[in-house]
């Protein structure tokens, strides 16, 4: 079975689902006509409706949609979210899916930078949200006037840090390796990466005041930097801190100019928890080098990894629209500079260069840009860059100024990838009616004959960006005539 996104094919499946759900296993609580109208609502309709303003994700078993579930922003707020629509066909309940759809929308993006989740819970569900750790909203164990209970669970953020002294390291290292023992049960070799972690690039998870895992780095040549060692408590697998974990790490290993990053674990089907370790990493978009049968022993082969950092086609791929949180460190002027400069080498309509761009990093002018912004977006950016145009005919009266900044901003949010960072592209929420982006012009003295379009937040995401689901290439891209080959 697969957790997967929604996908706009999906309508008919899920509702059908749903209304099957509230027919079987909701009966014993809830009137007829109660669920009988309720089940009238729950249209592929209704269910695309949702689809387009939370993220929407099901359970998939030899094609077959058992599960469904979404999560989105509880009433427009930045810090809280909720969840929406989770059932589980009657046939199958009891098999842990709807605690592992619960788990996935915990570890999306609305649900990593919220502190608060909040879920209205039928009476049926009631015992289940309980299990997974929800309690009742300010402590009402009450039903509302839909008959439902408002539970909710606080969440304290996850923070990554980068660990300089190497006592701290070796502390953490033992601690987290200790209480590991199905993959460093070794000692000679765990206390040989506890000595060593002193001396690495270390990284620390932490949550609650405490280190829920780390991972180091190790220079293996000058142009290569190898995962040398990582760790996650078990009891916090599967909650994204690996890929938290390994996105400051490899933030760092492109800042020092390393140009490919290793890793060797196990082969695969050789040890199940090492199967899972494989998977992790080939998830983060490492591909197979060559395997060694007996760098370590002939029990255990080893399976050496290698990714490209950086390389073009990669970073065009890895880049998503972040809507989340971002960090507070700063965006050095440097790095502002060659995203801006990227910008500023898009190609333009007959050379007219109609595409002007501004950096904003100063606090002060930030608070002001922010005052304007409503309902906010980006608000803990600590970095914005605003998109202006002008017109300017290319010849006759055809002026190309859309296409040149539509590439310019292409341009930068691959520039801003590649760093390290994350943005979005928001145009329509600033140009709308309401006209904000007049308001952040005149805060930024932009002249009357250039138009403000177009504003892209920069800086380190609070948490891993998800992947948006794509239809799939032979619905978009033919070859030799439209909807060929």
């Amino acid at each position: 079975m697969i957790i997967r996104r929604f996908t706009e094919a999906d309508a008919q499946a899920v509702s059908d689902l749903i209304v099957t759900t509230l027919r079987v296993s909701n009966t014993k609580d809830y009137p007829a006509e109660t669920l009988e109208a309720l089940a009238r609502s729950e249209t592929p309709e209704h269910i695309l409706e949702r689809a387009g303003w939370t993220h929407f994700y099901v359970a998939e078993e030899d094609g077959r949609i058992l599960g469904c579930g979404a999560i989105g922003p509880y009433w427009g707020s930045t810090e809280e979210s909720s969840l929406f629509t989770v059932f589980v066909h009657p046939e199958c309940q009891g098999r842990g899916i709807g605690a592992r759809i619960v788990r996935t929308l915990e570890q999306d993006e609305f649900a990593l930078c919220a502190k608060r989740i909040e879920i209205p819970a039928s009476i049926t569900g009631l015992p289940f949200y309980r299990k997974m750790g929800y309690d009742f909203k300010n402590g009402r164990a009450e039903m509302d006037e839909e008959r439902l209970y408002r539970l909710e669970k606080f969440r304290t953020p996850l923070s990554v840090r980068q660990v300089a002294d190497p006592g701290e390291k070796r502390r953490i290292a033992r601690e987290i390796l200790e209480a590991l023992p199905d993959w460093f049960a070794v000692e000679e070799s765990r206390e040989g990466y506890i000595r060593a972690s002193g001396e690495q690039p270390f990284f620390a998870a932490e949550q609650d005041g405490r280190a829920v895992g780390f991972l180091c780095l190790k220079e293996t040549g000058a142009a290569t930097v190898e995962l040398a060692v990582m760790g996650v408590r078990k009891s916090c697998h599967r909650q994204g801190i690996g890929k938290a974990l390994f996105a400051d790490a490899k933030r760092f290993a492109v800042a020092a100019g390393y140009e490919f990053m290793q890793v060797k674990t196990v082969r695969m089907g050789c040890y199940e928890d090492y199967d899972r370790t494989n998977r992790f990493y080939q998830s983060l978009g490492f591909r197979e080098l060559e395997v060694f049968p007996t760098l370590w022993d002939a029990e255990n082969p080893c399976q050496v990894y290698v990714m490209q950092l950086n390389s073009p086609l990669d970073v065009l791929l890895r880049r998503r629209s972040y809507r989340g949180k971002f960090k507070p460190d700063p965006v050095p002027r440097e790095d502002l500079t060659a995203i801006l400069e990227a910008g500023l080498a898009a190609p333009s309509g007959c050379n007219k260069q109609t595409a002007s761009l501004i950096a904003v990093d100063d606090p002060e002018t930030l608070a002001a840009l922010r005052v304007v912004i409503d309902p906010p977006v980006a608000e803990t950016a600590p970095a914005l860059i605003c998109v202006l145009t002008r017109r300017i005919n290319a010849y006759r009266d055809r002026c190309f100024a859309i296409q040149d900044y539509a590439a310019a901003i292409e341009n930068m949010l691959l520039a801003v990838t590649a760093l390290g960072y994350q943005s979005c592209w928001y145009e329509g929420h600033i140009t709308d009616t309401d006209r904000i982006c007049d308001r952040m012009a005149r805060i930024l003295g932009v002249p009357e004959d250039y138009e403000l379009v177009c504003m892209l937040p920069v800086g380190i995401a609070v948490s891993e960006p998800a992947m948006p689901k794509k239809k799939p290439f032979a619905e978009r891209a033919w070859f030799n005539g439209f909807q060929k080959e």
